[in-house]
């Protein structure tokens, strides 16, 4: 970086998801100037992000164009990609993370190629036999961290403990929850109720030392049941589009074409409300928990604000030292 101060330095894949440069960079430069204790490094084709950046005021000491030929795209191979476009902005961005010229990485890209750069190229930190991808989910009485959300279409009962754990120290930490409740994702609050993984699962988290509350089902997710949820990436990633597609149906309310205008005006300062306090833009993206480095994947559709939302989330882990938090709770 060009900057004489040294900041940490938030890597971002400004040619990532649906919109591209034209969300990323706005958003990206909103979270830097509300910020003045990191820099950023904007990793893609510097023509459209240099025009990009020419449209908006910035600090220019603390924004940085790494160049990239290269492209990942939505339906390709991870495993393919890596090998085959090491100049794209996700796998150079991973490089440099390794390497230490960036703390952290953000990416609205391909959700494969972030999780596979991410242990290929960072690895997992010790006594992590699988990360997970946590998603920070609002509930009627705050946050709650579900993981995992994706990673691991099929889990061990030892996986949903080290989820549990590292989502223990995460909702502490990231979330300022005091005393974090760690709740098992089932079909029912009976000890002995679910499949053998469900009830092997209870039995460990009993005994792990967590501060476990049981089982909880689905209905009362979002009812503030518990700080942080776990369950298997193919269960959870399920139940992660249904909440992001349950928002998009009350978004979708207010258009609703036999909808007379008096209720349509009556129920728009409901639907606002929902959109401001529970839209997935406010989160910003999901998070990658148990890799040497701090790996942030945004939504594919993100918007700018959701991109603000995500590199500031991306500066906190570096801040609050997640990773070796993480490392340092997990022990090897």
């Amino acid at each position: 970086m060009n900057d004489a101060v040294q900041r940490p330095v938030v890597a971002v894949d400004a040619m990532g998801g649906d919109l591209g440069p034209e969300a990323i960079i706005p958003g990206t430069l909103k979270a830097l100037a509300a910020d003045t204790s990191f820099s950023i490094a904007l990793y893609g084709d510097p023509a459209p992000i240099g025009a990009q950046l020419a449209q908006h005021d910035h600090d220019a000491q603390r924004v940085e164009i790494v160049p990239c030929s290269q492209d990942i795209g939505m339906g390709e191979s991870p495993a393919a990609a890596i090998r085959g476009k090491p100049d794209s902005p996700i796998v150079r961005a991973m490089v440099d993370q390794k390497a230490g010229r960036v703390q952290a990485v953000v990416s609205a890209g391909s959700t494969g190629a972030m999780v596979a750069t991410s242990l290929v190229i960072l690895g997992r930190l010790a006594s992590v036999d699988r990360p997970a991808i946590g998603a920070v989910v609002p509930t009627i009485g705050g946050e709650m961290l579900l993981l995992d959300a994706g990673a691991n279409v099929q889990c061990s009962a030892e996986h949903l403990v080290c989820f549990a754990r590292m989502g223990e120290l995460y909702a502490r930490e990231m979330l300022e929850v005091d005393s974090p409740t760690v709740a098992l994702l089932n079909i029912g609050e009976e000890q002995k109720k679910g499949t053998e993984l469900a009830i092997e699962a209870h039995r460990m988290l009993r005994e792990s030392g967590v501060n476990f509350s049981g089982n909880v089902e689905g209905n009362v997710l979002l009812l503030d049941a518990a700080n942080v949820v776990v369950t298997d990436g193919y269960t959870g990633n399920i139940v992660l589009k249904l909440i992001e597609g349950f928002g998009h149906f009350m978004g979708e309310l207010a258009h609703v074409p036999d909808l007379d205008e008096a209720h349509r005006q009556a129920i728009r300062p409901i639907l606002e409300l929902l959109m401001k306090k529970y839209s997935y833009e406010v989160y910003g993206g999901a998070l990658l928990l148990g890799i040497d480095g701090v790996s942030i994947i945004a939504h594919g559709r993100s918007s700018s604000r959701a991109i603000t939302s995500a590199v500031r989330v991306a500066h906190r882990q570096v801040r609050l030292g997640i990773p070796a938090k993480l490392q340092s709770m997990l022990g090897g």
